[in-house]
């Protein structure tokens, strides 16, 4: 993988300062995040009475920004200086975080207002994460990017545990309105770490001359890369099968516990807080997979270890729970540390100048298959019971993952290296032409 994590190649023990202050602000934004995505349903629950129907819209507009900009975003993102664009991706979101308390002190919030926000800040962080690979990149040596994307995976692992239970506290003590702000000022901090984060004016190793393109011609760029690469195609595949059956547990979980499992808040809180401290724990230990087992053996590792998501289907109540428990630590695990390896292989694999556009478009298939997920689970949840709907549901995201064995990496150690995307390239800019 360029090859920074293959056998006999250790990553240096410590990062350039530039990657700890970037890193720093990211970490504080996203449990900022995480907060305020639990925070504005309090909000909407508690304050605005909200329904089932306000409730799923309000979902709805945080994530359907990457089925509607993502696309459009990776294009711009490939074009734009990575920090600048992440920065001003923060100030926009941390405008419109804050305008949630100040229209709670005036009286006039309302439920189309945080549907509103909500669709701003998503948006802002399509724009923010298409952006980050070129930004990662030029900072980190290629012998680290294994060891930085490891750190970034664990902090957003983190963030999934911490952020639901501060944003109980915040909404106790000081209202969820106001907690927002907080929101706002993690943007803030993030964007302050951003402009005092130098990177370097080199390009990467791989970095290509930038063809000329209309602003179509560059989205049908990233997307006919993704399309006619063997490697990418089958990731990008994948990831869309599999989210739509981790999503279909994502929507039936609670619901499990709850009422199949008669486990008690405290209990539910707890068990799904495992999967957070599973992915944390794969973060931190994706690069060491990949230099143990090389990274295309490391992936088919990984992608069975996932199939352990099916130790949720003989949780019972009391102590049966831990089957549950235990399914989700170690499926989260194998997930992260698997999001690790895969995407500091395509960070040396793709050209700079297709880096947004490429990850935007593998992201989008990903996210377009959670509304129909819920839609589904949901519907099996109702007409065949919630046991049987997680069976057909994790039973979608196991036969995908029992596919990497026969797919492209059979018979790899290593995934491969730069050099095999020049002709695929040279097609992609002819047909673009």
């Amino acid at each position: 993988m360029g090859q920074n994590l293959k056998r006999g190649r250790r990553a240096s023990p410590r990062l350039p300062r530039a990657f700890r202050v970037f890193l720093f602000g990211e970490a504080v934004s996203l449990f900022g995040t995480a907060t305020t995505a639990t925070l504005l349903s309090l909000l909407a629950a508690t304050q605005l009475d909200a329904g089932p129907g306000w409730m799923g819209i309000l979902a709805a507009a945080s994530w359907s920004p990457w089925l509607i900009l993502g696309l459009p975003a990776g294009a711009l993102a490939d074009r734009w200086p990575p920090r600048t664009t992440m920065i001003v991706s923060d100030l926009i979101a941390a405008t419109a975080a804050a305008t949630v308390p100040l229209l709670w002190l005036t009286g006039t919030l309302s439920l189309a207002a945080l549907v509103a926000v909500a669709f701003v800040i998503g948006s802002c962080a399509v724009v923010f994460r298409a952006a980050l690979p070129r930004l990662v990149i030029r900072v980190v040596d290629a012998e680290q990017l294994g060891t930085a994307n490891s750190m970034l995976y664990a902090t957003e692992s983190a963030s999934t545990i911490v952020g639901p239970g501060l944003a109980g506290l915040i909404a106790q003590a000081m209202s969820a309105a106001l907690g927002v702000l907080l929101d706002a000022i993690s943007f803030l901090v993030s964007a302050v770490c951003l402009a005092r984060t130098r990177p370097a004016t080199r390009l990467p190793n791989h970095a290509a001359a930038v063809p000329e393109e209309s602003f179509l011609q560059r989205i049908r760029a990233g997307v006919n890369v993704v399309a006619r690469d063997r490697y990418l195609r089958y990731f990008a595949g994948l990831a869309a099968v599999q989210n739509f059956g981790l999503t279909g547990l994502l929507s039936l979980q609670v619901l499990f516990l709850v009422d199949e499992l008669a486990a008690p808040q405290v209990v539910t809180g707890l068990v799904l807080a495992t999967g957070g401290v599973g992915g944390v724990i794969g973060g931190l230990l994706g690069p060491h997979v990949a230099h143990r087992l090389g990274t295309a053996r490391g992936l088919i590792a990984l992608q069975l270890t996932s199939c352990s998501c099916l130790l949720v289907l003989p949780a019972g109540p009391g102590a049966g729970v831990a089957w549950m428990a235990a399914g989700l630590l170690l499926c989260e695990f194998a997930i992260v540390a698997d999001n690790v390896i895969r995407t500091t292989w395509r960070l040396t694999y793709v050209p700079d100048h297709l880096q947004a556009r490429v990850s935007t478009t593998i992201q989008m298939l990903a996210f377009a298959a959670m509304p129909a997920s819920g839609l589904v689970s949901g519907w099996l949840g109702h007409q065949l019971g919630v046991r049987t709907a997680l069976a057909i549901m994790l039973g979608i995201y196991v036969a995908a993952a029992l596919t990497m064995p026969l797919g492209p990496l059979k018979g790899r150690r290593d995934l491969p290296a730069p050099p095999r995307l020049s002709r695929l390239l040279e097609r992609t800019a002819s047909a673009a032409r």
